[in-house]
């Protein structure tokens, strides 16, 4: 049974860090090529209000400061 929820385990972190990703290539791509680009377009305006919204609360360093630390130590790993 801990065999499992070992699996299970593992196998979301690696969705999360793919997705995580994919988020930073969308920003990327946003980024550099506009709005216009199709899938990557509104991402950036998606991420700017979440950050405005964490970010008038003091969150959005907070929650900066981890997703560095996270992939920081995930590459040294």
């Amino acid at each position: 049974m801990l065999n499992y929820i070992e699996r299970i385990k593992i196998g979301l972190w690696e969705l999360t860090k793919l997705l995580s990703l994919l988020v930073a290539v969308a920003v990327l791509v946003s980024t550099l090529f506009g709005t216009n680009v199709p899938f990557f377009g509104n991402i950036l305006v998606n991420v700017q209000t979440v950050i405005g919204i964490l970010g008038s609360e003091g969150l959005g360093l907070i929650i900066a400061i981890i997703i560095i630390l996270s992939v920081w130590n995930s590459r040294s790993t």
